[in-house]
């Protein structure tokens, strides 16, 4: 039976290998936790992305793949800066509904669910 890590290893190895690099160290105590949900927010983009494509009878490439994941981790990173700064600007420390509301207001597909 194959476990979660190794499920990830080779999914990240079929479509282009981490989103971070490899040869990039830095001294920061939470870098290797930050790298692992880079690493298990491209396992679950990639799943997402091949249930869809088999849905409508088509495959994806490794190259688009690697860019959906960088698009999808960036846009988080960004995301999770504005929810930051909204909830520091109104004064408050916990991100509210209205944070993601404001976050996301122009993207009215996602406003309007």
């Amino acid at each position: 039976m194959i476990d979660d890590d190794e499920l990830d290893d080779l999914v990240l190895q079929g479509h282009g290998g981490a989103i971070a690099d490899p040869d990039h160290h830095v001294d920061d105590p939470n870098e290797k936790k930050r790298d692992k949900l880079n690493e298990r927010l491209k396992c679950e983009v990639v799943k997402i992305a091949e249930e869809a494509s088999r849905e409508h009878g088509v495959r994806i490439s490794p190259k688009f793949a690697q860019c959906l994941t960088e698009l999808t981790s960036t846009y988080v990173h960004t995301l999770a800066d504005d929810l930051a700064a909204f909830a520091q600007h109104r004064k408050g420390k916990v991100i509210t509904h209205d944070d993601v509301l404001l976050a996301v207001r122009k993207m009215p597909a996602v406003v309007d669910q």
